[in-house]
């Protein structure tokens, strides 16, 4: 591959993970962030060109891009880092891709359509665990149930989050839940639904959340009802509930501080361990109008592993030149069934 692309945020632990699987299987990306240091060592170690580059600097960036054919974001929270580089990357006529699964991000960039089709720019947010397999899975409970109105989807994995992950979740706490009804974007409060779901071989307690796939199912399958949810314990379950009429805090600076705080010193990531022996299960559901429904379950890696695997396979495709320009999602992108070319992947219909 002669295509030239960039991961920026490369020495996050998600960033370093996908680094390490595009060295795998031959390609050498530019290495890209703000931190000289920890660029450095990451490229030293792979034999890897590194440019330090802050995420503000708009000369720097289009001086980078203009010999750049796509960049790869890895520098959560992506809704601080997106309004510099995606930008960066149409004013640049420079593919854009990420692994967000935040619902702000992918409205923005889809919002971008346009221009991106105007800059023949390729635009793919959510190329991780957020939100490669459940937007397969929405695809494919679609094609079994064409007329399918309404769509639950829930995950569930034991390995931990990384920091990105858990500054992300942080900073849009105070704002609560999201859920689609009739086509249409509800705010609702955080874990407004709670129910068990039975995926993975037993029964687990849930709660709705804000994930990605709010956004992006609905782009992918035109389903116009949808709520997610992902597996929680019961006392994580009551603290959430007892402290919901507390969430004004969370946003004011001072608790923003506290939180980024206790993230950076208390959060790791899960360990190589974890990551090559846990899996993740996935489930989901579609009913239409006379109650008819499909249910699917799915199982895949750990979610961090799968993510460096999505990624870059991700990379290679649009690079390749075949995806016309604009916004996608993954399963518009690739078809419903690019999760199933990632090795112990499965999927059951129930």
């Amino acid at each position: 591959m002669n295509d030239q692309f960039m991961i920026y945020g490369a020495y996050g632990y998600t960033g370093k993970l996908i680094v390490e699987e595009a060295v795998s299987r031959g390609l050498k990306p530019l290495l890209s962030g703000r931190n000289e240091k920890l660029l450095k060592l990451l490229a030293n170690k792979y034999q890897l060109d590194h440019t330090c580059l802050k995420v503000n600097d708009t000369h720097k960036w289009d001086e980078i891009l203009e010999n750049i054919d796509l960049v790869l974001n890895c520098a959560g929270p992506f809704g601080l880092t997106v309004e510099h580089v995606v930008p960066a990357a149409l004013r640049n006529h420079c593919h854009y891709l990420d692994i967000t699964g935040e619902i702000e991000v992918f409205r923005y960039i889809a919002s971008l359509d346009k221009e991106a089709k105007t800059e023949n720019v390729v635009m793919l947010p959510g190329v991780g665990f957020d939100v490669v397999p459940t937007d397969c899975l929405s695809a494919l409970l679609k094609k079994e149930l064409p007329s399918g109105n309404s769509l639950e989807l829930a995950f569930q994995g034991n390995s931990g989050i990384s920091r990105g992950t858990a500054l992300s979740m942080a900073r849009r706490y105070h704002e609560g839940g999201l859920i689609r009804v009739d086509g249409k974007l509800k705010k609702v409060p955080i874990a407004y639904e709670v129910k068990n779901i039975s995926f993975g071989r037993k029964d687990r307690l849930c709660m709705s959340i804000p994930w990605g796939d709010v956004y992006t199912a609905y782009h992918t399958t035109g389903i116009p009802n949808i709520t997610v949810f992902t597996g929680v314990n019961q006392k994580t379950l009551n603290s959430l509930l007892a402290y919901k009429k507390l969430s004004w805090v969370a946003k004011t600076a001072v608790a923003q501080w506290i939180m980024r705080s206790i993230i950076r010193n208390k959060i790791d990531g899960p360990t190589l361990e974890k990551r090559k022996s846990f899996r993740t299960y996935l489930w989901g559901q579609l009913k239409d109008k006379n109650d008819r429904s499909i249910t699917m379950e799915m199982e895949t890696p750990e979610s961090y592993h799968l993510t460096a695997l999505t990624a870059v396979e991700s990379t290679i495709r649009v690079l390749s030149g075949k995806l016309s320009p604009g916004y996608h999602t993954p399963a518009k992108a690739f078809g419903s069934n690019f999760i199933l070319k990632f090795n112990n992947v499965t999927i059951k219909i129930i």
